[in-house]
C-alpha cells in the first residue's frame, strides 16, 4: 500500500487524474469500477474536463458501478447511480453498452447481483477500482464481520453507516446495500483509494496499521499488490 499526501482536495484530484489517464492511454478499453460519492469527484471533475478537451479520451472506456443503496423511497435523489450519472457516466459519454449498473429500485437484488457478477466475470478482471473508506473501514459496502461474501451481494447495512452523511438525514433511508464483493476488488490490476471529507481521521490512522481484520474490511488492501492511497491531509 503506498500512501501519498496532499494538502487540499485539489492536489489530491489531480494526482487522481494524472493516474487514471495514463492508464487508459496505455489502454483506451479498460474495465473501471466506479464509485459514488465525494471523495473522487474532483478526479472525476478533471477526467470530464480532459475529456472535453480531448473527446476521443474515454470513447472505448468500460465502466461498472461499485455498489448500489437499497430500499430508498422511489425517485430519491441519494443514489449510487444518480451521483454517477452526473458526475462520471454522462460527462464522459459512457454508452449503455459500455455500463454494467445495478438499478436502485430493482425488485430482485438477488438477480441483479447477479448479473453483475456474471458481468464482471465475462468483461474482467477490472484494471482500476476507485473506492473510498467508511468511517467504520468498509469498502464499497462490504462491512465490518467474521466473515465477507466474495462475488456481488445484497449486504447488511452497519449502524455506523446508516448514522454517518447524509444518510442520517433521509426520511427513508436505506434498508440494504448492493455491493461488488472483496473478490472482485483484490482481482483489480489497481485501487486508488481516496481518502478526503470528514469523519476519516480515526479509520484512516487504523488503515496505516499492517494488520489484517474482518472487522475492518479496509485492511485486506495491505494484501493488494498495486494500492495507491491519495490522501488530503486536510480530512486525517
Amino acid at each position: 500500500m503506498n500512501f501519498h499526501y496532499f494538502s487540499d482536495f485539489e492536489s489530491m484530484s489531480t494526482a487522481g487524474f494524472e493516474l487514471i489517464k495514463k492508464e487508459v492511454e496505455k489502454k483506451p478499453d479498460l474495465l473501471f469500477c466506479v464509485a459514488s460519492g465525494g471523495s473522487p469527484s474532483g478526479t472525476y471533475a478533471q477526467l470530464a474536463a480532459h475529456k472535453k478537451l480531448y473527446p476521443e479520451f474515454g470513447e472505448q472506456l468500460r465502466v461498472i458501478k461499485l455498489d448500489e443503496w437499497g430500499g430508498l423511497e422511489p425517485g430519491s435523489p441519494f443514489t449510487s447511480e444518480l451521483d454517477v450519472q452526473q458526475k462520471f457516466v454522462q460527462p464522459m459519454g459512457i454508452s449503455a453498452d459500455r455500463y454494467w449498473t445495478i438499478d436502485p429500485d430493482t425488485s430482485d437484488p438477488e438477480g441483479a447481483c447477479l448479473k453483475m457478477e456474471q458481468a464482471l466475470d465475462r468483461e474482467g478482471p477490472l484494471d482500476i477500482c476507485i473506492l473510498g473508506i467508511g468511517v467504520n473501514g468498509h469498502i464499497a459496502l462490504n462491512e465490518p464481520g467474521d466473515t465477507h461474501k466474495l462475488p456481488y451481494h445484497v449486504c447488511e447495512l452497519a449502524p455506523s453507516t446508516l448514522a454517518n452523511g447524509m444518510l442520517k438525514t433521509l426520511k427513508q433511508p436505506p434498508s440494504f446495500g448492493m455491493t461488488i464483493g472483496l473478490r472482485g476488488i483484490m482481482q483489480s490490476k489497481l485501487i486508488l483509494l481516496f481518502i478526503a471529507g470528514s469523519g476519516k481521521k480515526e479509520a484512516f490512522e487504523r488503515l496505516q496499521n499492517p494488520v489484517v481484520s474482518g472487522q475492518f474490511p479496509a485492511s485486506y488492501l495491505w494484501l493488494h499488490p498495486n494500492v495507491q492511497v491519495l490522501v488530503d491531509q486536510r480530512a486525517v
